[in-house]
């Protein structure tokens, strides 16, 4: 695959369901090594669009191209090289996790038998190989899940809700492993309505709401955008391409405290304080500008104890994106 060839290029994909358009002129491109997030409300179309990268369906108009393939032209060429990871998808009860994944690599035609090992540690599975799937918490199904599409060692992963229903360690585990395997070269196009669990890992993002496009890139270009277009007023010598956010800081003693080491300070637009020990920040920075505004409280003293940002900005991008309607 050349590196200047997208690893997914979407152009103008059209899809209906009982005379319903349920997607709606949809484009967009995934660059090769990203971790790709697909966001939008339940009904939106996500899994429309996946199972039309995944083969599954066809266009009814635009074009899917995966690694430079077209998915309805080369439909067998395309799932040599993607690994596709369907949502609440079912396993084998009755087998060991072992076996499970040997009758895959079975299917896949993968003759090296050691890449059911391989892929077991990956996973963190090596220990639980001989235990039944029925055994197994709904955690670690959706890991061996994923442990069964990489089996023939796809170049790009599509995975439809990878974490839903998981309990927080689940997810977090969930997530790591996709950071490692980004890693590794993959490519991963996942979706999701929580936006938790992408914050953390996406490089770029596309927003589908009633079926449409209304927003793709990278977060940072995103954020960027909305903040140009939306015509925020900065403080003087505030670069304008820096977005608004919040920071909560928590803070041993009285937050006011905080006010006069803050107020009138580059880049802090308002301060307010919700509480006795809590102080709330907006500013128009970016990480190393928080970082260092961070850096000077604790040196001036202050007695800081927590820095929660009240908000991602996946989640702001999300808001100041859509409009909430539904299909």
């Amino acid at each position: 695959m050349s590196a200047t060839v997208p690893a997914i290029r979407v152009r103008h994909l059209w899809h209906r369901f009982a005379g319903q358009d349920v997607l709606r002129d949809v484009t967009f491109d995934v660059g090769q090594g990203e971790i790709f997030g697909f966001i939008g409300p339940n009904g939106a179309g996500k899994t429309t669009t996946i199972r039309l990268m995944a083969t599954l369906l066809e266009p009814m108009a635009g074009r899917i191209e995966i690694g430079g393939i077209d998915v309805a032209m080369e439909p067998g060429r395309v799932r040599r090289i993607i690994g596709y990871m369907p949502d609440h998808a079912g396993v084998y009860d009755r087998i060991t996790v072992r076996e499970y994944l040997e009758f895959f690599a079975d299917a896949f035609r993968v003759e090296s038998p050691e890449v059911v090992d391989a892929v077991l540690e990956l996973t963190g599975l090596e220990k639980l190989q001989d235990k039944l799937v029925a055994t197994m918490s709904k955690g670690i199904k959706q890991r061996l899940q994923l442990a069964r599409v990489l089996l023939h060692d796809p170049k790009i992963l599509i995975l439809d809700e990878p974490a839903s229903d998981l309990d927080p360690r689940a997810r977090i585990e969930i997530r790591d492993l996709l950071l490692e395997l980004r890693g590794l070269g993959k490519t991963i196009f996942l979706s999701s309505h929580i936006l938790t669990e992408l914050a953390d890992v996406c490089t770029s993002v596309a927003i589908l709401e009633k079926g449409r496009i209304v927003v793709a890139g990278p977060v940072g270009e995103i954020a960027h955008r909305l903040s140009q277009a939306q015509g925020r007023p900065l403080q003087q010598g505030v670069a304008p391409a820096l977005a608004q956010r919040r920071v909560k800081l928590r803070v041993l003693g009285p937050a006011e405290n905080l006010g006069p080491l803050l107020q009138g300070a580059s880049g802090v637009l308002r301060l307010e304080f919700p509480s006795r020990q809590v102080a709330v920040v907006t500013y128009a920075g970016d990480d190393a500008w928080l970082a260092g505004m961070i850096r000077h409280l604790v040196m001036s003293g202050a007695p800081i104890i927590g820095v929660e940002p009240e908000r991602t900005e996946l989640e702001r991008i999300f808001l100041e994106a859509t409009r909430g309607d539904l299909q």
